[in-house]
């Protein structure tokens, strides 16, 4: 395996995606109609027609992402959801009769990697229908995602007929979300849950100023490119993040137009600024010192081992002779530094890494305020988000 490619398994995830979807003729052929009728590929729904005045969930990704945040989100964070509040536990190497080389780093890792159930995998088990699609301009004019969500608003109406909608949406997906509702004439939503959206702006708006190497890196760094574009359909015809910066017009507009008559509103702000630690690997000391106590005790569980007739892979490893494989080598785990260190910015110091908690809430009083200890990346795909997600749900069931 080449160097490269053994970074890159390490850093993201690679693989396809994979999810369970609730499906059935009826399902497959409305999710049919609905891209036929807005000439795309990638809307993906378990709706059925049938079920008309039922409780639709809308999920919408945010900046420089797909749907696969919600279905997958292994992928759609291109394997960047790490255990960072737990060290990874040491490698045991067995027993030998000599002791490791000398202690020096023998590998590096990131935080342990966490493949997450996708949220709509929680929509499904409460009997609540959904529908995903990936933004074609990503990156762009936010106007012109709110014109494509205001076109899929349409659509299901057609396909799916009257419903009562809940968006759940990330980052700049929830700017999408509030602009949709501002301008709209007439709308079947209902409910607004957003997860770390700049309503306030933020820092990482500055990456326009970066456009064309950012633009080069997302289309031809295979790694990166999975993150928006996992079935390889997708252009970046531009880079324009202006609209999410503080004190921008947009998002003047924005706040000032207030909140729309009759839809709940939900902010969830995150407080966690870290992404992963990185650990270099070096042998335990105690694998120079010759244990021969232990060892005596672990040839014994072995030949316990044996005669139960575990499998080899049980006792392969525990010492045959506690005399002369008196070694036992273990890796061990030391943190270097970390990933998104804290540094002077608001996004971070105060906030989920990219989005400051002060930003991610809009000052209305009528809006209702979740803080959760996650970072931008995993505050969808953690426990305490997935557990907003399905009590704002139930709350609109039993409001009907």
């Amino acid at each position: 395996m080449s160097k490269r490619k053994e970074i890159t398994q390490k850093v993201f995830t690679t693989r396809e995606p994979s999810y369970p979807k609730l499906s059935s003729n009826r399902i497959v052929a409305a999710e049919r109609e609905m891209n036929t009728i807005l000439k795309r590929k990638d809307v993906e729904s378990t709706a059925n027609p049938a079920n008309e005045g039922d409780v639709l969930v809308v999920f919408i990704h945010g900046f420089a992402a797909s749907k696969y945040c919600w279905l997958d989100p292994d992928i759609g964070n291109m394997g960047w959801i790490k255990d960072y509040d737990n060290d990874p536990k040491p490698r045991d190497f067995g027993w030998h009769a000599i002791p490791p080389p000398l202690y020096f780093p023998v590998d590096w890792t990131l935080s342990r990697h966490i493949i997450p159930p996708g949220a709509h995998e929680y929509v499904q088990k409460m009997n609540v229908e959904w529908l995903t699609y990936s933004q074609k301009s990503a990156f762009g004019d936010i106007k012109i995602s709110v014109k494509e969500l205001q076109d899929i608003m349409d659509a299901i109406k057609k396909v799916y007929g009257q419903r009562r909608i809940i968006i759940i949406a990330h980052s700049r997906g929830g700017l999408i979300s509030k602009r949709y509702l501002d301008t709209a004439v007439t709308t079947d939503v209902e409910k607004l849950v957003t997860f770390g959206t700049p309503f306030g702006g933020t820092f990482l708006s500055s990456i326009e100023v970066f456009r064309t190497p950012s633009k080069v890196f997302l289309t031809r760094f295979r790694a990166a490119r999975k993150l928006w574009d996992v079935e390889e359909e997708r252009k970046i015809e531009n880079i324009a993040t202006k609209q999410m910066a503080p004190g921008s017009d947009f998002l003047t507009t924005l706040v000032n137009d207030g909140l729309r008559k009759n839809v709940d509103f939900v902010n969830v702000a995150g407080s966690c600024s870290m992404v992963s630690n990185v650990y270099a690997w070096r042998w335990a000391r105690s694998s120079l010192k010759r244990q021969y106590t232990l060892a005596r005790k672990m040839k014994k569980k072995r030949n316990q081992l044996i005669r139960e007739e575990k499998p080899m892979k049980d006792w392969y490893n525990l010492p045959s002779n506690w005399v002369l494989h008196a070694h036992n080598w273990k890796l061990e785990a030391k943190k270097i530094f970390q990933i998104y260190p804290k540094i002077g910015y608001p996004e971070v110091m105060k906030g989920d890494g990219a989005v400051a908690v002060e930003s991610a809430l809009l000052p209305c009083p009528e809006v209702k305020y979740y803080v959760i200890h996650k970072n931008h990346f995993d505050m969808t795909c953690c426990d305490a988000g997935y557990d907003i997600m399905v009590r704002e749900i139930k709350s609109t069931l039993k409001a009907s």
